[in-house]
C-alpha cells in the first residue's frame, strides 16, 4: 500500500486496517489515571474535534491554530484534527501569532481572540477554570459533533501542516524520525516528550502512527508502568 500523503489519509489507512488496535495509552502516575485509546476511538475524537473547528470555532484551512496543551492523551487528538480540517499547527512556545490560540484548563485563562479552551481531566469535559468572555469551552461543545468528519476544505500534501512542513514532507520527517528511534512496522513507543512541542508534533504524535504502531504516553517516569506497558522503543526522558 502505497504511503499516505496527507495526515487524514493516514489515519483513514490505519482504521481501515484494523480499527480495534490500541493507538495511545496515557499515564498520569500521579493520579493513577490510565485512559487507552483504539484507532476507531482516536479517529472519533478527531472527527467531534474536527467538527468544533469548522462548525462551532469557524476554523478555515491554513488558519493558524496554537496548540498550547501538555502531556496528555487528548493532546494526540487536537493536532490531528487541526491537520484533518487544514489547519497550520503552531506548537506550544513557537512564538508565533495564532488565529486560533488553544489553550488548556490548568491554571489562569488568559483572554484572546477566538480563545479555545480544552478541559483536561482524565476523561476531558468541561474547562475546570472559567472561560473568558467571547472563549469557547471546548468540552462543552465536542461531544455534540459529529462521529465522521467531513472537512470542508481538507488538506493536500502540499497544504501547510507546520510552519516548516506541508503535510507530504510532515509525513516524510516522521518516517525517518521512525526510523532513527528504531520504531519498526508496529512497534509501541513510550514517551513523556508532550505532543503539542515541537519534537512532539513528529516524534510523539505522528511516529508511532505512520510505522502502524501505538504511543504509550506519560507524564512522568514511572517504571511500573513502562514494565507493564511493554513498549519496543522508549524514548523522550524514558529512554535508557
Amino acid at each position: 500500500m502505497p504511503a499516505a500523503a496527507t495526515v487524514p489519509a493516514l489515519l483513514a489507512d490505519l482504521l481501515r486496517a484494523d480499527p480495534g488496535r490500541p493507538a495511545v495509552t496515557w499515564i498520569d502516575p500521579p493520579s493513577g489515571a490510565r485512559v487507552e485509546l483504539s484507532r476507531a476511538t482516536l479517529a472519533n475524537w478527531v472527527a467531534k474535534i474536527g467538527g468544533l473547528l469548522q462548525d462551532v470555532a469557524e476554523v478555515q484551512a491554513a488558519e493558524r491554530i496554537g496548540l498550547d496543551l501538555p502531556t496528555h492523551w487528548l493532546s494526540v487528538a487536537w493536532p490531528l484534527a487541526c491537520w484533518s480540517v487544514g489547519g497550520v499547527v503552531l506548537p506550544a512556545g513557537s512564538g508565533s501569532t495564532a488565529d486560533v490560540p488553544v489553550v488548556a484548563d490548568t491554571g489562569v485563562v488568559v483572554p484572546a481572540d477566538r480563545l479555545v479552551v480544552v478541559g483536561l481531566a482524565p476523561l476531558g469535559g468541561r474547562s475546570r477554570v472559567p472561560v473568558p468572555a467571547g472563549g469557547l469551552d471546548a468540552g462543552a461543545e465536542v461531544l455534540g459533533q459529529p462521529d465522521d468528519l467531513v472537512a470542508y476544505d481538507p488538506p493536500g500534501p502540499a497544504s501547510a501542516a507546520t510552519e516548516d512542513h506541508d503535510h507530504g514532507g510532515l509525513l516524510v520527517a516522521a518516517r525517518r524520525r521512525a526510523e532513527a528511534l528504531g520504531l519498526g512496522a508496529g512497534a509501541r513507543l513510550a514517551t513523556d516528550t508532550g505532543p503539542c512541542t515541537p519534537d512532539g508534533l513528529v516524534d510523539t504524535v505522528l511516529a508511532p502512527l505512520v510505522v502502524g504502531g501505538s504511543l504509550v504516553l506519560l507524564t512522568t517516569r514511572d517504571p511500573a508502568a513502562l514494565t507493564a506497558e511493554r513498549p519496543d522503543v522508549r524514548a523522550g526522558s524514558l529512554a535508557g
